[in-house]
């Protein structure tokens, strides 16, 4: 270890890498460069937003059976959002990189040069790109400036330093083509991990995160819209992105205030089973919808909602309403090891290809992790097994698999603690979400069939013995019965 006194205030700065190049003073943000025994000051270095990771400087861990410490950190934000790179130093004295974007985690460590690699500008979501006899699949292809750093650095960044990088995966292979210093790029190679895989020591804790997220110091619970004044509910540090549920404008959030992005609409707030807010207990997890989604195929008619949960332990989730059912959707860090025209393979098991389809967002209210908005189009292709749907969904940059689980309505009930009420519109075949609160009349037929035989089995009787008045109100309550099956319901 390199110790010396920033020359900028005077504070202790610690080089624990013999690989880092520079260190940033945790006190005054000078970025030191290292000069032999000597460093040189080069600046200041913005700040990092602190967001909701667990992960800080100073947790230990293994991997592939070696001891490392978290070391540095970089931030980097592209038009969609922004993720960590935070710099690992082992235990031989080498260093890797751990990445960390949404609550989904990846190791990987210097490759050397990939003189091999296509162009930046020639890759697509998909494509292939062979390594150490591995075919692996373009994942997310992002152009990203880095917005601060602390701690220890390999290299010199600074304000406009821009990283373009294309990330792989093969099953829970994990591989990272760097052209952020040209042609050809640099390769990194290794896997998709969890911090539990990493067995990760001094992590921070959930409370603490909540105290120190969303700004350089302090945190905000709730914003106020550029656009209406409505309050915005928001997780700090989670969400970045926010969508107005009274009018629909979509802001950007920075310093604690919301900026609008869209101009001013006024969007008809869309009718959804869940609300912004509601809190759900299950899988050992405390969770909370921050944002909905409603979306439609495009070309068709059919439509869903997507509920994005968040819990500060497990990190993001997706529960998904359609006129099929309830689904919870977890989107997978081990991609299937192999696809087909017509199956997929995941963990060994087969799943058939079902469909292929467009998707598009009408609707979006509350906080997202990245980027979205009312438009947004992607490519979805579903395949099915006993174990659940999995889906591809596809965009322009980005290639992305999840595996979707039905989960019956009474069980979301007991999540949500709705007393029941899912479970009893599933029974009665209630409205599809989004859709008007009314009764669907083709549902109540079965209903107005069962009443009707229950009226005339327990007043037959007595209209034999009462005559023709008797009869008349037999005949007038089921008339009642069967009006909202041949009416359209008025709402009151």
């Amino acid at each position: 270890m390199f110790k010396l006194a920033c020359p900028s205030c005077g504070a202790e700065v610690a080089f624990r890498s013999a690989t880092s190049a520079i260190a940033v003073c945790e006190y005054c943000r000078s970025t030191l460069l290292r000069e032999a025994d000597a460093v040189r000051d080069v600046g200041k270095m913005s700040a990092v937003l602190e967001d909701y990771s667990p992960l800080r400087i100073g947790v230990s861990g293994v991997y592939s059976g070696r001891a490392f410490g978290v070391i540095g950190r970089i931030q980097l934000r592209y038009d969609a959002g922004f993720w960590n790179e935070w710099y690992i130093g082992f235990d031989d004295g080498s260093a890797g990189w751990l990445s960390d974007a949404s609550g989904q985690y990846a190791v990987t460590l210097d490759a050397g040069l990939a003189d091999d690699a296509p162009p930046f500008k020639q890759l697509v979501p998909g494509g292939q790109y062979r390594h150490d006899g591995v075919v692996y699949i373009a994942a997310d292809l992002r152009s990203a400036r880095c917005s601060g750093g602390e701690g220890e650095l390999p290299f010199r960044v600074g304000a406009g330093w821009e990283a373009t990088v294309a990330d792989y995966r093969q099953t829970h292979r994990f591989l990272t083509l760097d052209y952020s210093d040209g042609f050809p790029p640099r390769r990194y190679a290794g896997k998709a991990v969890s911090l539990a895989d990493l067995k990760c020591q001094l992590l921070r804790e959930p409370d603490e995160i909540a105290r120190s997220a969303g700004h350089l110091k302090g945190a905000a619970e709730a914003l106020a819209c550029p656009a209406c004044g409505a309050s915005i509910a928001w997780s700090p540090g989670v969400a970045e992105q926010l969508h107005c549920p009274a009018c629909g404008v979509r802001s950007a959030v920075s310093g604690g205030t919301a900026e609008a992005l869209d101009g001013a609409r006024r969007a008809a707030r869309v009718a959804t089973t869940l609300a912004l807010g509601d809190t759900a207990s299950f899988d050992k997890e405390r969770w909370q919808i921050i944002g909905l989604l409603r979306c439609r195929e495009q070309g068709g008619t059919e439509e869903w909602t997507e509920y994005l949960l968040y819990s500060p332990q497990a990190g993001f989730l997706w529960l998904v309403e359609s006129d099929a059912g309830w689904d919870k959707v977890r989107v997978l860090d081990n991609w299937p090891e192999s696809v087909s025209a017509s199956a997929v393979r995941l963990d060994g098991a087969a799943f058939t290809r079902m469909q292929a389809y467009g998707a598009e967002v009408i609707y979006a209210a509350g906080a997202f992790n990245w980027r979205v908005k009312v438009g947004d189009k992607v490519s979805i292709t579903d395949y099915r097994s006993p174990r659940g749907t999995l889906t591809s969904e596809q965009s322009k940059a980005e290639l992305g698999w999840s595996l979707a689980q039905r989960v019956p309505a009474s069980t979301v009930d007991g999540w949500f603690g709705k007393s029941g009420k899912l479970a009893a519109a599933a029974a009665l075949g209630g409205p599809a979400p989004g859709k008007s609160d009314a009764p669907d009349r083709a549902a109540l037929r079965p209903l107005a069939w069962v009443f009707t035989v229950l009226v005339l089995l327990t007043n037959v009787p007595i209209a034999v013995m009462g005559g023709l008045y008797s009869w008349v109100l037999i005949l007038l309550a089921i008339g009642v019965l069967w009006l909202p099956v041949f009416t359209d319901w008025v709402d009151g």
